[in-house]
């Protein structure tokens, strides 16, 4: 008497999957064997980065701006231990994706604008971007009594410093003026990292509806593109 097989039989719709799975897997493979010819290359090479975003991105304006005190253990070890040998205000033991960037470019790495602000040189690019920054504005926070303990900084804030740093550095009234500030953004990267999370976490428990928060937190970062 023939034993009955314990393995059950995938049916023909797993197998299907399966399949396109793994052709899904190696297709990128199957593009990247032929890399592109000199005419399907970049023209140029980016000389300069502008970066917007929250802890992610931070290269160390959360150590210079104004904040709670709870954002400070990131001056301390273990921050910064296994590659600057030292604290730099960013939130990991090493290196950002940003900094990834920068090297990818062979540009130095780039410095806080609050350092800029004080006379630093930008001259390879600036990060605006602070941790626990939000994509919403501080002021629905505060209106919604969720303004302890939360970076008062949000993208808008960082949009704010951008058109101030081009206007003092150079000579440009702001980012949307078109061809007044072309310059600034000529051989320029600008980098947009994650941002929005905050804003969930700083509206979990509270009477503020999630998608009250998708709502605003999209309009204002299309906002920030435009």
């Amino acid at each position: 008497m023939a034993m009955a097989s314990s393995s059950p039989t995938p049916s023909s719709s797993t197998l299907t999957l399966t399949i396109f799975l793994f052709a899904l897997l190696l297709s990128p493979l199957c593009f990247a064997s032929s890399p592109p010819s000199r005419s399907q290359q970049g023209p140029r090479r980016f000389k300069k980065i502008y970066a917007f975003g929250d802890s992610f991105t931070d290269t160390g304006n959360t150590g210079n701006a104004d904040g709670p005190a709870g954002f400070g253990h990131v001056s301390n070890p273990p921050y910064g231990t296994t590659f600057f040998r030292h604290p730099t205000n960013r939130y990991s033991d090493g290196r950002l994706v940003i900094d990834f960037v920068a090297e990818s470019l062979s540009l130095p790495f780039l410095p806080p604008y609050r350092s800029i602000s004080k006379g630093g040189d930008g001259s390879h690019g600036v990060d605006f971007a602070v941790a626990g920054s939000t994509a919403i504005n501080h002021d629905f926070f505060v209106k919604n009594n969720l303004s302890l303990a939360i970076t008062p900084q949000s993208i808008l804030t960082q949009l704010v410093w951008f058109n101030q740093y081009l206007e003092d550095r150079e000579g440009c009234r702001e980012a949307a003026s078109g061809g007044s500030c072309a310059s600034a953004f000529k051989d320029a990267l600008v980098w947009v990292g994650e941002i929005g999370v905050n804003d969930y976490a700083y509206t979990i428990a509270s009477s503020v509806p999630w998608d009250t928060i998708q709502k605003l937190a999209v309009e204002t970062v299309t906002a920030f593109l435009d």
